[in-house]
């Protein structure tokens, strides 16, 4: 997005969220680098990745201490997830956005795998997609995992929608994720809405910075 990992956590304090999960695509230097100063604010961050796999879906991956190598299938991305004690997150489902899936696609990985999560609340989905994405969610949720709020923050929007568990801490949210006590929620967060410039910026790094580094990436091995 256009905002700093920095930025975001100052948003978030100011927002009073106990915890934020930053996610960036393909790489975590940023969530990394952000521990410290976000204990600074107060507030407690989550390592994470918005891996890109081979069929360019996206898969969120919490609780990282490595980057997780991108154009992987989906059924190898999660595996290479929970090699490292992270957590495997369907990300932004139903959506008619590339990286999104379908019914259909997540039925197919479930042949082959399993999740721990579902963002069953995204501020893109409209009234109807979230309607089959909630009866979709409640016939599979055995293989599905928990049901998780995201906001898919790229324009200041942190916290627009949040996941409310019992506890405060990273790891009071990791055990509700596996004992699926989680609870994703619409807000009522305020922001600035995007300008015609802060969408272009977005859409630079999309289209020009991040297939260059992915390229580069899955050349040389070598992530951020």
């Amino acid at each position: 997005g256009i905002y700093t990992a920095k930025e975001n956590i100052a948003l978030a304090r100011s927002r009073n969220l106990a915890l934020i999960a930053i996610t960036d695509h393909d790489m975590i230097n940023a969530a990394l680098g952000t521990t410290q100063i976000a204990k600074q604010h107060g507030i407690e961050t989550i390592v994470g990745q918005e891996v890109t796999t081979k069929s360019q879906h996206h898969i969120l991956g919490l609780f990282l201490s490595a980057p997780v190598p991108i154009f992987k299938t989906v059924p190898e991305t999660v595996a290479r997830i929970r090699d490292q004690g992270g957590l495997a997150i369907i990300a932004h489902p139903f959506l008619p956005f590339p990286g999104s899936t379908s019914a259909r696609e997540i039925l197919g990985w479930l042949e082959e795998t399993t999740f721990d999560g579902i963002e069953l609340e995204n501020q893109y989905l409209s009234g109807g997609r979230r309607l089959r994405l909630r009866e979709f969610y409640e016939e599979y949720s055995a293989s599905i995992g928990a049901a998780i709020g995201g906001t898919d923050a790229h324009y200041g929007d942190v916290g627009r929608i949040a996941t409310l568990f019992p506890g405060r801490t990273s790891q009071d949210l990791r055990a509700a994720i596996e004992n699926r006590t989680t609870v994703p929620k619409q807000t009522l967060v305020k922001y600035r809405k995007p300008t015609v410039g802060n969408r272009l910026h977005n859409q630079r790094r999309s289209l020009l910075y991040l297939p260059y580094y992915r390229l580069r990436a899955w050349i040389t091995g070598r992530y951020l």
